[in-house]
């Protein structure tokens, strides 16, 4: 039996139908992409309102006054600006060449014969050393011998001598209280605290005598020491090594005399007072520390700022390596080691690597001279780094001007963090504050990786030091009483350069004092090598050979084949790979260095001729672009709303006939269903 014409429109129907739903499913599907298209064009739309761009804002005058002009930064404008941009290790669009300067330095280029100093074999001569005392000598034998015979020790302990010396230069004959042992040293150590400590203090015997050493080395780690208060003899290690130094201050209190070859090694020193030094607290006006050296010092001053009694301030703290105070002279002494001054801050100062305050009694008093000296201590200062008061490497205060001969000063200045000190002011700023200075060489402390140079100035601060080392510093040297010249300075590879103790010299090649030559000079022994001038000469000493060179220096060159857009500078800056920089000034306390030449950072965010701020073409652009996205996509939903009222009729009409349909079959369905029943 065939189909009827009523089932095959059906089937029709029911395609047309299942065709219809398929075409409406994809306008119900294109509805919802347009609508994600519209989120898409909004977020678009607001990035691009809230981007910015950096830009330089630079002044035009004109006839109407000064407007502000936009740029894109490009290198140029930056340029324009005095600003410059740095990689870290490069100045972007610039190479760095050697430039002569039209002057020249003198190098040393070897040695030669001095046909004019011979060299003479030794011979050993015998001289004034330990003796029995001296009715000619200094110093008053009989009381001293009444203060041997007080202790009860015996002459293996202590014994009264007479021996000749060198005391500034000058040969002397002193009676002297040899201390011989630990136990004789311990005596008249004990002696000298209960001396002035005793109420009234007595300052006539054992204070006022003088002293000197024939031992090697002297424990102290039993006593806290507070100093030895008001010395005014002389009191002469011969060489001593004193170790186990612990306590409020270091071995004297107060020197108003002569201290003179003494080594104190790893004194560790803890006080919450001021005026504290590795040798004393106090050098008095003509004093003398000479010949002595410091070595692994520890000094932490817990002072924080209190009220003094009237004629003090504040702001003086006065601590160093060697001495706190000094109205003095110090000749051939080192000092090494490190200075914490935990609470120091504004309000501090007088703090110096080896005096802390240079006091004179008189302004520029000839008698008060620093020579011959190195300092190799670091000072650590509290958590802040801007200091004003007077902080140095090697003299925190110059009060009155010193005269500074043939000095090294390699200690740094740091906040307890390691952290380099904004120095202004008097803080940090040279070596010493304002002396009278020959030859001296000192660490820049502002950056801590330049050695300056002095040959003579009043005022020794880092802008004014040369990194050429001068002819005169190399050319110094001493005469001794007994007719030897000594040279001051040493080179590397120069004879007696390694037996110094400098080590920050050395490890870094730097000319060292000859310290040990001059030190030992001042030693009192029974024999002593002299040259033998009778002899034939076995040689001739050294003398250096200098060549002129030209000088040159640093200079930065424009790259004309060096590119790079705004907006990879704009990146690079953003994220840190870049940094703006700008010349250095001499005042400046922080900079960096790139091939030898200075910079200071400058920070984006607070760079006043740069901005941060919208492009308003660029919004302008955006905002066009939204509104014809949206006119775009307005229109697709205008014509997929049409699409789909067009579906929907079909739709409605296709199942109305549908259902007409089935209805006629599903009559002609019962009726078969009644003829046949």
């Amino acid at each position: 039996m065939g189909m009827s014409a009523s089932q095959a429109r059906l089937l029709y129907l029911t395609a047309q139908l299942n065709n219809l739903s398929r075409k409406g499913q994809a306008v119900s599907d294109a509805k919802i992409r347009l609508s994600m298209d519209t989120e898409e064009a909004q977020e678009k739309y607001i990035n691009a309102l809230n981007a910015t761009r950096l830009f330089v804002n630079t002044n035009i005058f004109s006839s109407s006054g000064t407007v502000q002009n936009k740029e894109y930064i490009t290198l140029e404008n930056l340029k324009a600006q005095g600003l410059m941009v740095s990689d870290g290790s490069k100045i972007l669009g610039y190479s760095y060449q050697k430039v002569a300067t039209g002057e020249t330095e003198s190098i040393l280029v070897g040695y030669e014969d001095d046909l004019t100093k011979p060299v003479y074999p030794t011979k050993t001569v015998q001289t004034n050393g330990l003796q029995a005392p001296s009715a000619t000598a200094s110093g008053d034998a009989t009381k001293m011998q009444a203060i041997v015979d007080a202790t009860g020790l015996g002459t293996d302990d202590l014994e009264v001598q007479s021996y000749t010396t060198v005391i500034n230069g000058e040969e002397v004959e002193l009676n002297s209280i040899a201390i011989k042992s630990q136990e004789g040293f311990e005596a008249i150590y004990e002696m000298m605290l209960r001396e002035a400590s005793a109420q009234p203090a007595v300052i006539t015997n054992t204070l006022q005598q003088n002293y000197v050493f024939d031992a090697d080395t002297i424990d102290m780690s039993k006593y806290e020491s507070n100093g030895i208060p008001f010395f005014q003899g002389v009191f002469d290690g011969n060489g001593v090594t004193i170790t186990g130094l612990n306590g409020t201050q270091g071995l004297f209190r107060d020197v108003y005399g002569v201290v003179k070859n003494v080594n104190i090694d790893g004194a560790n020193i803890q006080a919450e007072s001021d005026a504290i030094g590795g040798i004393a607290g106090y050098l008095g006006d003509g004093g003398l520390i000479e010949n002595c050296n410091v070595t692994n010092l520890n000094i932490r001053c817990e002072l924080e700022n209190k009220e003094y009694a009237e004629g003090y301030d504040s702001e003086r703290c006065g601590v160093g390596g060697v001495v706190g105070y000094n109205q003095g002279s110090i000749r051939n002494t080192s000092a090494q080691g490190t200075i914490t001054i935990p609470h120091a801050d504004e309000s501090f100062g007088y703090i110096g690597g080896f005096i802390g305050a240079n006091t004179n009694s008189e302004y520029g008093d000839e008698d008060n001279v620093i020579e011959n000296c190195y300092s190799d201590v670091n000072l650590v200062l509290g958590s802040g780094k801007n200091y004003s008061n007077s902080i140095n490497g090697f003299i925190g205060d110059d009060t009155y001007e010193t005269i500074i001969n043939n000095c090294i000063s390699l200690g740094s200045i740091t906040t307890i963090t390691g952290e380099t000190i904004n120095g202004s002011d008097l803080a940090n700023w040279g070596p010493v504050i304002e002396s009278n200075i020959n030859n001296m060489m000192a660490l820049d402390t502002r950056n801590n990786n330049d050695v300056l140079y002095w040959e003579s100035t009043t005022d020794p601060n880092f802008g004014n030091g040369s990194r050429q080392q001068p002819d005169s510093l190399r050319d110094a040297t001493e005469t001794l009483p007994d007719g030897t010249e000594l040279p001051i300075w040493l080179t590397p590879g120069t004879a007696g350069y390694d037996d110094q103790i400098q080590a920050s010299g050395k490890n870094n090649n730097l000319p060292v004092l000859n310290l040990s030559g001059l030190q030992s000079a001042g030693l009192s022994t029974g024999e002593k090598e002299v040259p033998d001038t009778d002899a034939d000469p076995i040689g001739y000493q050294q003398k250096p050979i200098y060549e002129e060179v030209n000088v040159y220096e640093t200079q930065l060159v424009e790259d004309p084949n060096f590119s790079i857009s705004s907006m990879a500078l704009e990146q690079g800056l953003r994220s840190g790979a870049y940094q703006l920089v700008q010349q250095a000034s001499e005042e400046s306390t922080q900079t960096v260095s790139l091939n030898g030449l200075f910079y200071e950072v400058v920070s984006l965010s607070t760079c006043s001729t740069i901005t941060d701020e919208a492009e308003e073409a660029a919004a302008d652009k955006a905002e066009a672009e939204y509104n014809k996205a949206m006119q775009e996509i307005q229109a697709k939903d205008k014509r997929y709303e049409l699409d789909q009222k067009k579906i929907d009729t079909e739709y409605n009409a296709y199942l109305q006939e549908e259902e007409s349909i089935k209805t006629v079959l599903q009559k002609n369905v019962d009726r078969s269903f009644k003829a046949f029943g």
